[in-house]
């Protein structure tokens, strides 16, 4: 295994993102081998070539829990194995577009990689181990440390505030390396030529790709942000009308006293008492306390059927480049 260069770098200061983006960074590896629920290969490239806007996670409650805990979480690994961990940053001798931000090196060159999940995701890896899709999906940016760092073993630690933790070896075999480095570098290829892998109309977003889609899109987000300020205003609208329709009502039946009926000036008022609705819920899990009944139900489920969600964005994630202004020539679109 060959020697890294090591880069002097502050992890998180904006020398540091601007080396990450010039590169294929470790945590990147998950994404590009496809592992990555959270991002897609097309979202990545996207990102890099700079279509659209990386998401500001800086306040996602999972990051700034792992940020928070992870020099606890070293702490407890220098203690554990005797070693002063490093966090430093590197590139591949074999590939220097290949990189790596390590939480920490041992004196051997060891990776560490700390992650702080949430409840539900620690239970899931205390439960399955290396068969956790978590787990898969951090092995795989261990293994891309290792590739960076010249070595063939790292450690993957989950840890959990209050000092516990799940402690995993991460063995790197040529194989794998080679495996990562060649999807990296088909990666990168169409970072370089701006050339977009095949994206997945399931998970990535729509970009139109002619000036006349483009034009077309315009016209139409134009007119759904106008209609959509003119729709909410009415909606406020009604809001204090029905509020102040309620005080007329609860006024009116006030006058009414014990009668369950009136008919006077226009207004019909019929009285009734309404059944509470029953909670399924509740009776399932007080008749079946011991029983996981999700399965069951699930083939009680009705047809899917496609909705569509709309709503403005505050900030555009997509960047286009559209150089003229727009008229109000969009109209012949409607």
């Amino acid at each position: 295994m060959s020697n890294m260069k090591v880069v002097d770098l502050n992890q998180r200061s904006e020398e540091w993102l601007q080396w990450r983006s010039k590169g294929v960074t470790a945590s990147d590896i998950p994404i590009i081998l496809g592992l990555s629920p959270y991002k897609t290969r097309w979202q990545l490239w996207a990102e890099k070539v700079g279509r659209i806007n990386a998401p500001d996670i800086s306040n996602n409650p999972n990051v700034k829990r792992g940020v928070r805990l992870e020099d606890e979480a070293r702490q407890l690994a220098e203690g554990r194995y005797g070693e002063v961990l490093l966090p430093l940053c590197g590139e591949c001798a074999r590939w220097d577009v290949l990189r790596a931000s390590f939480d920490g090196l041992d004196s051997a060159m060891q990776p560490f990689e700390f992650k702080a999940p949430s409840e539900s995701v620690w239970d899931d890896i205390e439960k399955k181990g290396v068969e956790s899709s978590t787990y898969k999906l951090y092995e795989a940016q261990v293994h891309a440390q290792c590739a960076v760092a010249g070595t063939t073993t790292g450690r993957l630690i989950f840890y959990k505030e209050g000092g516990q933790d799940l402690d995993f070896s991460v063995t790197l075999t040529p194989e794998r390396e080679n495996e990562i480095l060649e999807a990296a570098k088909l990666f990168w290829e169409h970072v370089v030529t701006n050339t977009p892998p095949e994206p997945d109309p399931e998970r990535d977003w729509y970009i139109p790709e002619s000036g006349d889609q483009q034009f077309k899109w315009d016209a139409y987000a134009d007119a759904w942000r106008t209609q959509h300020h003119r729709i909410q205003a009415l909606k406020d609208e009604l809001k204090v009308l029905e509020k102040e329709q309620k005080g007329i009502q609860k006024a009116m039946i006030t006058l009414m006293g014990p009668f369950m009926q009136a008919d006077i000036g226009g207004v019909k008022v019929t009285r009734f008492m309404k059944k509470g609705s029953i909670d399924y819920g509740a009776y399932l899990k007080v008749t079946f306390p011991d029983k996981d009944l999700t399965d069951e139900l699930e083939s009680y489920r009705k047809a899917s059927r496609e909705e569509s969600r709309f709503s403005r964005s505050e900030d555009e994630l997509v960047n286009t480049d559209v150089g003229e202004v727009v008229t109000t020539v969009k109209s012949a679109y409607f």
